[in-house]
């Protein structure tokens, strides 16, 4: 009887067998051919090693591939002949009074001359969200121009619990149109992109019980320049006069107008906490509040989760310009863009095309006000094991700077300020860490690095601007 062989170490030897050939093929970035076919390039260590690598989705010597809209050379713009990707300053088109940041410039040098104040609308997607970036902006601009308040609130927000800036409650009751539904034409949204609307009682005893209002209450926080309302107004749309708002131990105000846009003073004075009660017989479209200084610089964040921007457009000119009518805006920004990097798309001519009709819209609305287009900052993607830049991001970065030479606005390369390619990696792996695990979103270390680098570019063109006269 033959002797039966001892086979119990033949799965361990495969085992490190296949371990040793994955290796290999790792460290040669080969991969198998099977007959006519060819797996995909073997890394076994990409999770070990991708957190701290900065690999390159295209090569140096073509950033992008052959798309409709590829990067070109910025020519005669500030005498600036270097390639879009290498540059991450602010452009300006435009050379008449109106274009680029001419009009938001010419405001700040006469801010505490024969004008009090100077007011910012800063549009974005879910970047700016509960006042990141824009808090750290704001404050840099107040600390160099003056002003304190936190701008333009909603009625409601669903990052009221994570917003460092302000403490913002609301009763369950209200009822809201956005960006994303099929508005009523009796409901035209407003700057936040939304519009709110109380609980109404249409009886004939027009009263609401008690408990049973809306209501919406902020207080400010234990922070320098928010510490305090120096003001509050509300704005609202159409209503039949029979409706009201009061502030709990202050007055009621009621609430006539048939304009688009109506405004109301509920503290004309400082206060550092107000709760607002309605008691409304109609429906009625409330746009927020406003808690602002009496001069320097007011800057009003209007963020909106998933927005590519483009529908922007959806909000009403008589909203727009009605409210433009008594907030005088000196500068819009638009910062969006990551919601439409994908790596499978290469031709953005259609966002291009339909932020051209936002930025016009915009142009229409605001026609007093600069207008800054913030380019997309970097956005990773995993390729082949890796965190790299996605292929798609300077395509729409591209779109963008196209779009606002087109309408004579500005551009400003937040891609390139980051760092460019593959940057978004070491915002996240970094000794310090700006940026969250999803490579997309900064964290609030991040964004305020983020408001700092904005402010020092557009400080950096006014003071040129004043230099040269």
């Amino acid at each position: 009887m033959k002797r039966r062989e001892n086979r119990q170490f033949e799965p361990l030897v495969m085992v490190l067998t296949t371990i040793l050939l994955l290796l290999i093929l790792s460290f040669t970035g080969a991969g198998f051919h099977i007959g006519p076919f060819e797996t995909r390039k073997v890394n076994l260590l990409a999770d070990v090693t991708s957190s701290g690598t900065i690999s390159k989705a295209f090569p140096e010597s073509q950033k992008v591939l052959s798309d409709t809209i590829a990067v070109k050379q910025i020519r005669n713009v500030q005498k600036i002949n270097v390639p879009l990707d290498q540059y991450p300053g602010i452009i300006q088109f435009g050379n008449d009074s109106s274009g680029g940041l001419i009009r938001f410039f010419t405001a700040l040098h006469h801010l505490g001359k024969d004008r009090k104040k100077v007011r910012i609308a800063y549009f974005g997607d879910s970047m700016i969200e509960g006042d990141l970036i824009t808090q750290d902006f704001r404050s840099l601009l107040q600390e160099e121009f003056g002003g304190d308040g936190v701008g333009f609130m909603p009625i409601t927000s669903i990052v009221a619990g994570f917003r460092q800036s302000i403490i913002h409650s609301f009763s369950p009751n209200w009822k809201e149109y956005t960006l994303l539904d099929a508005v009523p034409p009796d409901h035209g949204l407003g700057i936040t992109g939304h519009t709110f609307l109380p609980y109404y009682n249409a009886a004939e005893d027009d009263s609401i019980a008690s408990g049973n209002e809306s209501w919406v209450k902020y207080s400010a926080v234990g922070r320098k320049r928010l510490n305090r309302f120096g003001s509050v107004r509300m704005f609202y749309g159409k209503s039949d006069g029979h409706n009201s708002v009061s502030l709990k131990g202050r007055k009621s105000f009621a609430l006539p107008g048939n304009a688009p846009v109506n405004e109301v003073y509920v503290c004309p004075n400082p206060v550092q906490s107000f709760t607002a009660v309605f008691n409304c017989s109609s429906p009625l479209n409330v746009y927020g509040f406003s808690m602002e200084s009496d001069s320097g610089i007011v800057l009003d964040n209007f963020s909106f989760r998933g927005n590519s921007g483009m529908p922007l457009t959806k909000m009403p000119y008589s909203v727009l310009a009605g409210l433009n009518k008594y907030l005088n805006y000196d500068l819009i920004i638009l910062q969006y863009g990551v919601n439409v990097v994908n790596d499978k798309v290469k031709d953005f001519s259609w966002y291009e095309k339909g932020m051209t009709e936002v930025v016009k819209h915009m142009q229409n609305c605001f026609p007093s006000a600069s207008i800054l287009v913030i380019g997309a900052g970097d956005k990773s993607t995993r390729i082949e094991g890796e965190y790299v830049t996605d292929p798609s991001v300077p395509i729409v970065i591209e779109a963008q700077r196209r779009v606002a030479e087109k309408t004579n606005t500005s551009f400003w390369n937040f891609y390139q300020a980051m760092g460019g390619e593959g940057s978004m990696v070491k915002w996240v792996t970094g000794d310090t860490i700006f940026a969250n695990t999803d490579y997309t979103h900064f964290n609030s270390r991040g964004a305020r690095k983020v408001g700092g680098l904005l402010y020092n570019y557009i400080i950096g063109e006014f003071k040129k601007d004043k230099k040269a006269g």
